[in-house]
């Protein structure tokens, strides 16, 4: 009999916790080996379990789980990262992509076809919700996706770097990220740094 492979899922919220894991555990090919409800116990985890997948919640305390993702791959080249989440945007899909995922599935898929989907992944196929087809016809929301020089800007800036500091540390002038700072405020629609911040962190970019 061929072993089931490992699930691990990182969920913060009990009940769909419970959900999931009835599902994953109901079936011939699948079982929940561990179970994250903080970005910090991730990586011990997956140390631990050893798993097959992450079933991955975006929205979870702590850390920007994207930005672990390479990281998770280059310690465990097997491991195939799946989101399950309530997040449809397309800067958010885009930068999930870009981090490296393995399939993007909604929370309001049916959840009877989410084995289904694990074993289309786990043959090496990528697999986004259905859902998702609306959310890429739907125009654009304010701002997109940042390129890597933003992301790093984005994301110094929200550790309360100063553009001195930040130009020292990426290899850019003073005003050249003042400009790129300006550009983003721009396309995010944000009048403020703060507010830049806030919805490059409502778009998982930081």
């Amino acid at each position: 009999m061929t072993p089931k492979k490992k699930v691990l899922l990182v969920e913060d919220h009990a009940v769909t916790r419970v959900g999931v894991k009835h599902v994953v555990n109901s079936s011939a090919d699948f079982e929940v080996v561990g179970e994250a409800e903080h970005s910090s116990q991730i990586a011990p985890l997956l140390n631990e379990t050893r798993p097959d997948f992450v079933l991955l919640d975006l929205r979870i305390p702590g850390e920007n789980v994207l930005n672990m993702v390479k990281d998770w791959k280059k310690e465990h080249p097997h491991l195939k990262v799946v989101t399950l989440t309530m997040l449809d945007e397309q800067p958010i899909v885009h930068s999930a992509i870009e981090a490296g995922v393995d399939g993007y599935l909604l929370k309001s898929d049916d959840l009877s076809s989410l084995t289904k989907n694990l074993n289309e992944i786990a043959s090496g196929k990528t697999v986004y919700s259905k859902n998702l087809k609306l959310s890429f016809n739907r125009k654009p929301q304010d701002g997109k996706v940042a390129n890597k020089k933003e992301k790093q800007i984005l994301t110094l800036l929200g550790h309360g770097k100063t553009y001195q500091e930040i130009g020292t540390e990426i290899g850019l002038s003073k005003r050249t990220v003042e400009y790129h700072v300006g550009r983003l405020k721009d396309r995010f629609n944000a009048k403020t740094v703060a507010e830049l911040i806030g919805r490059a962190k409502e778009q998982m970019l930081i």
